[in-house]
């Protein structure tokens, strides 16, 4: 049996990033966070529970780790089979069902008690049409009841700031021990609502000059919180609640780091 059930090709610009994916989400500011938090609703969910956009099983296998068996959807073959290899190396893989597909039109067998979408992957869809799809389709996968909890960025004047700046992401050696230098920068396009990632690696020889350099470019988009409330309510959610942070502060405009939402099936 192969480690995943394939049924739809993936874009590319995933692709290049998926082996880089550890250093990046290791880097990430809210990366410890949301593992944490993600895991603790996949162990108290009471029924099958499904990760859009596993990608490398950071969260999943933490929760498989603990006897938790989670569906995990990606439009990504090479992230799945980084997934599907660390979940044998944590001798996990019976606990991981993976399944290659889009947001807006994947599949489960079973309807899902919990759906999750972490780490601003809802940003993976570029317009609000898509967005809509996507969280429409989720609501069809549910049962009644089922909760989808998801998180978006929280786009204010600092974030923009932040992120326009050119940062040195992390320093790490290859494969081969040369030093490799991750640097990032994001070009933001506010009408549009959407985040251009663009990343560079250096790798440096003995002497610290450059023998190679790579580019990655992502992008990404957001929604305001008034849309991500609008958009949930149109597909039939009931919203429950809304937190700034992934120790559940209620949201506050002025103050929130993220919007993370938690939203249930009515019917």
């Amino acid at each position: 049996m192969p480690p995943f059930d394939s049924s739809i090709g993936s874009d590319p610009q995933y692709e290049r990033f998926s082996d880089i994916y550890d250093i990046w989400t290791q880097t990430a500011p809210s990366a410890e966070a949301n593992l944490a938090f993600y895991r603790d609703l996949y162990l108290g969910a009471d029924g099958p529970v499904v990760e859009l956009g596993i990608g490398d099983g950071r969260i999943a296998i933490e929760a498989a780790k603990r006897g938790c068996s989670v569906t995990g959807v990606d439009a990504s073959p090479a992230m799945l089979r980084r997934c599907a290899e660390r979940a044998a190396c944590e001798g996990v893989a019976d606990h991981l069902q993976l399944i290659e597909g889009d947001f807006r039109t994947f599949h489960i067998d079973q309807p899902a008690a919990l759906i999750t979408l972490p780490y601003h992957s809802l940003g993976h869809l570029a317009t609000f049409d898509e967005k809509r799809h996507a969280i429409s389709r989720v609501h069809q996968q549910l049962r009644p009841g089922g909760r989808f909890v998801f998180d978006d960025f929280m786009m204010t004047e600092a974030r923009r700031d932040y992120m326009r700046q050119a940062q040195l992401r992390a320093v790490y050696r290859s494969p081969q021990g040369a030093e490799r230098l991750l640097w990032v920068t994001s070009l933001i396009d506010e009408s549009l609502q959407q985040i251009r990632v663009v990343t560079w690696e250096d790798e440096l020889d003995a002497n610290g000059e450059l023998m190679r350099r790579q580019y990655r470019q992502l992008l990404l988009s957001w929604l305001t919180p008034h849309q991500a409330r609008t958009l949930l309510t149109e597909t039939g959610f009931v919203v429950d609640a809304c937190w700034g942070d992934f120790k559940r502060t209620p949201f506050d405009a002025t103050t929130a780091d993220e919007q993370i939402w938690s939203v249930h099936r009515s019917t």
